[in-house]
């Protein structure tokens, strides 16, 4: 993110010439006891991961926003509406953003259709009992960085009950230069590329998670210090069908939980590291 003087009176929003104020979050000021928090093959899930509740957050309709929907703050926001055009969070590396998608569709005419290029965390909340639909197309100019409908420079947390669609025309689904966590929620992802790419590492404690994808299913690509390329699967269910791998992990991988039904290409289940599967959990 470019230099600029951090006031407390800055822009938290800028929605197409429309000026938004939001309050600042900051992920240091959480709170979290060792009580607070779950690991799963040395991730850290967290309370905050897990938070659900949308009562205090800044609500957009993106319907007014025009062509791009600016966040350039920490905090949390409650987005709902349509459109044709991106959100993009661009905040400084110590603020986590939280977005709640509350029946959103945005259908994207260059690049992704949501990209945090620069945040501490993106913590996605599928509002209970929403549809919320996400697209891109293949013009990715200018946005060679970021290839993925769902992008996410810092880690990328999904929960909520809601239902999220990712349709990819161009590569991944949905990638975090980080890791992906996968709390809950009802996801369908049709990608170009990879489905659901974590580089550091994807976890899955629950939900329902469908793929259909020209590459891998799930794949993670950094392996240099452990945890690091670990996939941790522990609960729900994921449908696969790729035209590579249906799991690719640069590291470990283990399967502790839930349901896998992978359909490949290529192997249904590949890991540089160890496998560690329970009986049952694949089929």
């Amino acid at each position: 993110m470019s230099a600029r003087v951090r006031e407390k009176s800055m822009i938290a929003i800028l929605c197409a010439g429309m000026l938004l104020c939001a309050c600042a979050g900051s992920p240091s000021d959480s709170g979290e006891t060792a009580a607070d928090q779950e690991e799963y093959a040395g991730f850290v899930i967290t309370r905050q991961d897990q938070q659900t509740d949308a009562a205090e957050a800044e609500e957009i309709d993106l319907g007014t926003c025009g062509e791009r929907l600016m966040i350039t703050e920490g905090g949390e926001y409650l987005l709902h509406g349509s459109m044709e055009g991106q959100v993009i969070i661009d905040t400084y590396e110590d603020e986590l953003v939280h977005l709640y998608l509350s029946g959103v569709e945005i259908d994207s005419l260059q690049g992704p259709a949501i990209s945090a290029v620069s945040a501490s965390k993106l913590i996605v909340t599928l509002v209970s009992d929403t549809e919320n639909i996400l697209s891109d197309t293949p013009d990715y100019e200018g946005y060679e960085d970021t290839e993925s409908c769902l992008y996410s420079a810092a880690d990328l947390t999904i929960n909520g009950d809601g239902a999220l669609s990712v349709y990819s025309y161009h590569e991944d689904g949905i990638r975090s230069k980080d890791r992906v966590k996968i709390i809950d929620g009802k996801i369908a992802v049709q990608a170009k590329g990879d489905g659901i790419r974590g580089n550091d590492g994807i976890v899955m404690k629950a939900g329902t998670v469908q793929i259909q994808s020209e590459a891998n299913g799930l794949r993670t690509v950094n392996h240099s210090v452990n945890p690091r390329g670990c996939v941790e699967i522990s609960g729900g269910s994921i449908q696969i069908t790729s035209g590579r791998n249906g799991i690719s992990a640069a590291s470990d991988l283990h399967i502790r939980g839930g349901r896998c039904s992978v359909y490949s290409v290529e192997e249904a289940i590949w890991a540089e590291g160890t496998k560690y599967i329970d009986e049952g959990c694949v089929e």
